[in-house]
């Protein structure tokens, strides 16, 4: 009886530990998408400028409190985050024009010099000669056609896109989402290593530089806020991964 009192008790122990592993995972699961979601509309962002569809959407968004417990990193992100809602909240009839003019100036090269180049693709960040079509852009390329995706691209731009590889980040933590879901741990991890490769590899590398550039070209409080806090979430993604390595450490010792 006791032999069977004791097995029954050991059942009981594994079924909540699996129920606190499903839990877990799931959690994971949820922070994978939402933050592939915050990837995407940066994303639809840095792509091409405001029009009617997408700044109606923007009304929505909430201005975020300042909290006095935010570090340096969060107050940067609110704080570019409110830059871009109250400029869509105080929209009036040159919003969009503003907007599109100020989209060109930095993005597209308007604004910027030979000698001081602000471009939003990596080649012009990591390679020697700052120019376009370089060694990022060829292992961007590589990367996609590995991965069998294909870009929707009106534009005809270089892989190395700073949106192009924003959307790459939000399908790697697609697929971590899903693996958590899906209950393979395996698979989770090995999908989590490919999210932080490649955002240690091509996008901590360039963008918060191309960001504070940018910043600085940009007229309208809307693409001040944008760059911003794209540079403080690149940040706290860093951050997250730094933290992972410090739990880790702490359990090996």
């Amino acid at each position: 009886m006791r032999g069977g009192a004791a097995k029954l008790r050991q059942q009981d122990h594994t079924r909540g530990q699996d129920v606190e592993t499903t839990q877990l995972q799931n959690e994971r699961a949820d922070a994978c998408a939402e933050r592939a979601g915050f990837w995407r509309y940066l994303s639809r962002l840095f792509y091409r400028e405001l029009d009617e569809e997408l700044l109606e959407r923007l009304r929505g968004q909430a201005v975020l409190p300042l909290s006095d417990d935010f570090d340096a990193d969060e107050r940067a992100f609110a704080r570019g985050s409110n830059k871009m809602a109250k400029y869509v909240l105080a929209q009036n009839p040159d919003t969009l024009t503003q907007s599109r003019c100020d989209y060109a100036r930095v993005f597209l090269g308007a604004g910027s010099t030979t000698d001081d180049p602000v471009s939003p693709f990596e080649s012009v960040y990591t390679s020697e000669e700052h120019l376009l079509m370089q060694g990022a852009r060829d292992n961007m390329f590589r990367t996609l056609i590995a991965a069998g995706l294909a870009l929707d691209d009106d534009y005809n731009m270089p892989e190395d896109h700073i949106s192009f590889e924003f959307q790459y980040m939000a399908h790697l933590l697609d697929a971590e989402a899903a693996a958590c879901r899906a209950g393979d741990a395996q698979a989770a991890d090995a999908a989590q290593e490919q999210v932080r490769a490649f955002f240690e590899n091509h996008i901590a590398n360039w963008v918060p530089r191309f960001c504070q550039a940018a910043a600085q070209l940009a007229r309208t409080p809307f693409y001040r806020g944008l760059c911003e806090c794209t540079a403080a979430w690149v940040c706290l993604e860093q951050r997250c991964y730094a933290d992972d390595d410090a739990a880790a450490e702490q359990e090996v010792a």
